[in-house]
């Protein structure tokens, strides 16, 4: 299979997977008397993941590439990184992901306990369900690289690069070298309790009240080993650290004469269960979540024609482990340290030789996540109010209005992005965008502009020529924000929290909302059954996934705010079943020929939205986190445009001319999400037959069309984390930004046979 990786995938190095998983249950029911039932219901569930590399995965023998920690990378190539807008945007490949062996387990033991009693009108059920989880796992891949290294290539680093990323990779070129020193293994823990309760209340035979309760009783993630480290702000002593100009760090441990170890870790840095005061679960607990829920089913007129139905509900998630808990700490400094090496080479000088030169004693920059101190769950608000009716004999119809809020969702920002330069103090005009060309007068000797120790330009200025304020050294200001976008100039020195690169900050901060009419009719015509069913909704959020990177600016989380990932805004599917009405008689004909089921499904729909982009960073925040930048919006997207063929891609679905490059030193004006994917019309459609030859022995025959008139559907030009993704052609100047180049399935027939006995 392709290789699992954080960036691309080629057909020189894939992945061997395997995934076995068991399942149990068991299951006891007590009738204790015509009224009284109890339901007592046992799991267990677990699967694995193993993972092996295959291909060219090894480091050939007389490879020469230095380690930041040794060790030769355990033998493995190391990740590549190609950024730019050469060969389509860039590539990459990263074997260093996989572990050679077994990955994952997440053995999981649920009980429950349901009884169910009537009592003259009520209904009542009560009882409890329990879940004990477990997740034991290899601390995946931290941002910087794995084991082997990740190497990256940026044409936009213009104090480096040649500007085709590919010649700095023959070349040495290296913009930034990442690499971790070891696999941990973690083993991560969870409780969860739940009773409940429900009464189903038949006040009239026309009228019926949903009561209910729900008690979510929520233990935090602890890894059982205190293994999990976490970083917290308020514990970082300001002033103790601090980032040489030379990118390395100098009194990082809470000792700051000492190196950082196990038992004298970072500035800001707690190990859950063992620092004082921090809890095993590196946050305080929140135990008690209380979850009603309310409904009603009213036949206004008694006839059984009309039903008018509604609800509300609190519901609590406990979240998974990818999100703001121990699990997402897994593979943190200084059990699992994974440090980034920036700038190395060029110039004439091969920067692989370079690499952890005179760095073996030193300590970089370090680069964490930090989850909240104390539980805040996620929550979701659902609602609805509808109305069936019988609009027609055999056909009924249903309108619906279909609501929900959600609140405290995941998502992360980057504690340690540096702040914008305001609009008042920006030097570029509107439209002006910045190059590399603005770092200050190049000398034609040395091919360098002027600069500070810190890498900063010193001389810089914008197309127009005004001058980019230089506020001292060390001190941030709109030079420093050019040198980090254009110039190339080392963004942690820079930082709040000196000694940290990016520190991915996991928190329960977001909040979404969704409106939707929805419709739908059944008809019933003898032997052939006919439905249709209409959606038109609205979700709206400002992160739709814990992994979703849509945003710009980690200071200003509201401006992210827009269409969800996933959000389509029109949804029409029509099906049918017919029990084809020939040779009904019996007789061989029958057998044969008769009892033929005929099915399909079509499907129209609306593509999920995506959002135009920059590649660089434009602001110079040194937001390794999120998007880098959006272009500025100029025009209208949807505008008429001439179709210009471009090889190897399908039609452009939008006006290019409506973005432009975005004013320097800005986060761009184009809003998150504002175009969407193509629309889909699909038809699938299948034949069925039974054949019986005996009362207990049959034969099945299935016939299976998918796209069954091979209709062209275009696929997704972009997406983000929870969409339906794309090709990824929306980054302004790329080769075929804003078209199309890739489709779903053509027609896919398949035929299935099943023998019954």
């Amino acid at each position: 299979m392709p290789l699992w990786t954080n960036a691309g995938s080629f057909p020189t190095i894939g992945t061997a997977f395997d995934g076995p998983g068991v399942s149990i249950v068991a299951r006891l029911s007590s009738t204790f008397s015509p009224t009284l039932l109890n339901e007592f219901v046992f799991s267990y569930t677990t699967d694995h993941i193993i993972l092996h590399d295959t291909g060219a995965w090894q480091r050939p023998s007389g490879m020469t590439i230095g380690d930041l920690f040794g060790g030769n990378g355990n033998g493995i190539i190391p990740g590549i990184n190609l950024v730019g807008d050469a060969y389509g945007g860039g590539f990459g490949q990263d074997p260093g992901y996989i572990p050679n062996g077994i990955y994952n387990s997440n053995p999981t033991y649920t009980y429950r306990d349901n009884v169910s009693k009537i009592i003259g009108r009520h209904n009542l059920q009560f009882g409890a369900y329990a879940a004990f989880g477990q997740k034991n796992e290899f601390g995946g891949e931290l941002g910087p690289g794995s084991i082997p290294g990740y190497l990256t290539f940026d044409a936009s680093n213009a104090g480096l690069s040649t500007g085709n990323p590919f010649a700095d990779l023959q070349l040495g070129y290296i913009s930034s070298f990442g690499q971790q020193d070891k696999f941990v293994k973690y083993y991560n823990r969870y409780k969860i309790v739940e009773p409940y309760f429900q009464d189903d209340w038949h006040i009239t035979p026309r009228l019926t009240l949903n009561l209910g309760f729900r008690l979510s009783l929520f233990g935090t993630y602890r890894e059982k080993q205190k293994q999990a480290f976490n970083f917290d702000p308020s514990r970082y002593v300001f002033g103790q650290t601090t980032v040489n100009s030379d990118g390395t760090v100098t009194g990082l441990g809470t000792d700051p004469t000492q190196p950082v170890s196990l038992t004298n870790l970072p500035n800001g840095m707690v190990r859950c269960g063992v620092t004082n005061g921090v809890p095993v679960s590196c946050m305080k607990g929140h135990l008690f979540n209380p979850a009603p829920r309310i409904g009603f089913a009213w036949d206004p007129w008694g006839n059984g024609k009309t039903a008018i139905r509604g609800g509300y509900g609190i519901f609590f998630e406990h979240a998974n482990g990818n999100e703001g808990n121990t699990e997402s700490l897994e593979n943190s400094p200084p059990l699992a340290n994974a440090i980034q090496q920036n700038n190395i080479g060029g110039g004439g000088v091969n920067g692989y030789t370079q690499i952890g030169l005179g760095l073996q004693e030193s300590q970089l920059p370090l680069s964490v996540n930090a989850v909240p101190t104390k539980a805040i769950w996620p929550y979701i608000q659902q609602w609805h109010v509808d109305i069936q009716h019988e609009i027609l004999k055999n056909t009924v119809a249903t309108f619906s209005y279909v609501g929900s809020k959600g609140t405290h969702l995941n998502r992360q920002t980057n504690f340690n992005q540096l702040h914008s330069v305001s609009s008042t103090d920006n030097p570029y005009k509107l439209g002006e965008a910045s190059s590399s060309s603005d770092c200050g007068p190049v000398d034609p000797i040395t091919n360098t502009f002027p600069t500070d120790d810190n890498g900063v330009p010193t001389d810089a200025s914008t197309p127009s020529g005004v001058p980019i304020p230089y506020p001292g050294f060390g001190v941030l200001g709109p030079a420093v924000n050019l040198g980090i976008a254009q110039c190339g100039t080392n963004p942690d020195i820079f930082r709040l929290f000196q000694g940290y690169g990016d520190v991915n900050h996991l928190e329960y901060a977001a909040s979404s909302i969704y409106h939707a009419f929805q419709t739908s009719v059944r008809r019933n015509i003898g032997r052939l059954n006919l439905s249709a069913a209409y959606t038109w909704s609205h979700s709206i959020d400002d992160s739709s996934d814990r992994f979703d990177g849509s945003f710009v600016d980690s200071f200003n989380p509201a401006a992210n705010r827009a269409s969800s990932n996933f959000d389509q805004r029109h949804i029409l599917t029509f099906s049918y079943v017919w029990d084809l009405p020939f040779f009904k008689n019996p007789g061989l004909a029958n057998k044969i020929l008769g009892g033929w089921q005929y099915s399909g499904i079509t499907t129209i729909q609306t593509g999920t939205p995506f959002s135009a982009v920059v590649s660089d960073d434009n602001a110079g925040v040194a937001n390794g986190l999120g998007s880098s930048s959006r272009p500025d919006l100029v025009g209208d997207p949807n505008a008429g445009f001439p179709q210009v063929p471009l090889e190897t891609f399908g039609p452009q679905f939008y006006n290019a001319a409506a973005f432009a490059a975005p004013q320097g030193l800005t986060f761009g004006t184009a809003p998150r999400n504002l175009l969407r994917n193509p629309r889909r019309t699909n038809f699938d459609m299948a034949l069925f037959k039974h054949f019986k030859i005996k009362e207990s022995i049959g034969f099945e025959f299935r016939a299976e069309a998918y796209n069954i008139f091979n209709h062209t559907q275009w696929g997704g030009i972009a997406g983000d984390s929870g969409s339906a993704g794309g090709a990824g052609n929306n980054t302004l100047g790329q080769d075929g930004f804003l078209y199309v180049s890739s489709a779903h399935n053509p027609r896919i027939l398949q035929l299935g046979a099943k023998f019954i006995f």
